[in-house]
């Protein structure tokens, strides 16, 4: 290691110590359910804390709805190693069938919200049989196909009102659906965090470091991977629900928002995929740098989104936890004398 390394090896130890990075993943680990539920409590807060309805709640709500969405998103694009980008056609179909459901039938929200996340599995479940048989570039495309071929459908049907869309009256009140996101990102982290220690998370995993080999141990990939794109799709569906009475207003363009279908997959890239937390932090920290840039520099919010991307692809491809989880990992290696028991190696080979 060069004396310029291991300087600036020592000034992130100083900054961040290694072993105080890995008590604190060992810490997460023991406690997640703990720390879940109390996560859930300190959500809850504001609101009782004299949070007002208006900027600030929105804001909030918004964050909460971006980590359903990033989340579910890493089921399938994380925690599986299949990158989806349809994954907003799930969301505008929740949306759609709750607006429908509630202007043209008189369902109510809570009825419609569960229809719709029925409805999202359910064609989850038919394009998944399809599409999830393909890899690689092959199934991002393929999903990409299916986002913009269910935009176009709602635009040229007259059920969901064209490219005109639906107007929704009479909704809850704006607290009212930041305690509904707020409960929907619990339950989902929840059930991640469970699955991820069963034997269904273990063969998501399995499938994103070897699919061969998952086969070749007899696992059915395809039923696998189907239902991960079933049970993102639930969530989606539901967040897509809730949101078409939230935004009091629903089209083609907001139902499956492309630019919503990059920041999703960007928030659970800087996060951290194939974690828990990582695409919540993502969507939490992300979401506020954008809103700070939307409300400073109008405009500029997509250019933000594309450089966001590409530094992450490139510097941070595992995200801010992965990024730590090896940092510390590094850190422990060398502290127990994995380098020097290199360096010693090849000095003997040297002296041979």
């Amino acid at each position: 290691m060069s004396a310029e390394s291991e300087s600036n090896s020592g000034l992130l130890r100083s900054l961040v110590p290694p072993d105080q990075v890995d008590r604190l993943f060992g810490v997460c680990g023991a406690h997640g359910w703990k720390l879940l539920a109390a996560s859930a409590v300190v959500g809850a807060l504001p609101p009782l804390l004299g949070l007002q309805q208006g900027y600030y709640m929105t804001v909030i709500s918004e964050m909460f709805l971006f980590a359903i969405l990033a989340l579910s998103w890493d089921i399938v694009g994380g925690q599986t190693g299949y990158p989806s980008f349809g994954n907003m056609a799930f969301f505008g179909i929740g949306a759609y069938t709750t607006a429908i459901l509630i202007k043209d039938f008189a369902i109510s929200f809570p009825v419609a919200m569960v229809v719709a996340g029925l409805v999202a599995v359910a064609f989850a479940a038919v394009i998944g049989a399809v599409v999830l048989r393909l890899r690689g570039h092959y199934f991002a495309i393929a999903t990409l196909g299916v986002l913009l071929a269910a935009q176009q459908i709602s635009r040229n049907l007259d059920i969901t009102g064209g490219a005109s869309g639906k107007i929704l009256l009479e909704v809850p009140s704006g607290t009212v659906f930041y305690y509904l996101f707020l409960g929907v990102l619990v339950v989902e982290m929840g059930v991640v965090y469970y699955l991820s220690n069963t034997r269904f998370g273990f063969i998501l995993n399995a499938i994103r470091d070897d699919e061969e080999k998952a086969t070749a141990m007899g696992f059915n990939t395809t039923y696998y991977k189907t239902a991960a794109w079933m049970l993102a799709s639930l969530f989606t569906g539901v967040a897509g629900g809730a949101y078409s009475l939230f935004n009091t207003f629903i089209d083609p363009q907001t139902a499956y928002n492309g630019a919503w279908n990059v920041e999703l997959i960007a928030m659970a890239l800087l996060g951290g995929s194939g974690t828990v937390a990582g695409p919540v932090i993502g969507a939490f920290g992300l979401h506020t740098v954008i809103e700070v840039v939307e409300t400073a520099f109008v405009g500029w919010q997509l250019v933000l989104l594309g450089i966001v991307v590409i530094v992450t692809v490139i510097g941070f491809p595992e995200g801010a936890v992965g990024t730590l989880r090896e940092y510390a990992s590094e850190m422990e290696y060398y502290k127990r004398g994995g380098m020097a028991a290199t360096d010693s190696g090849e000095e003997v080979s040297a002296d041979e």
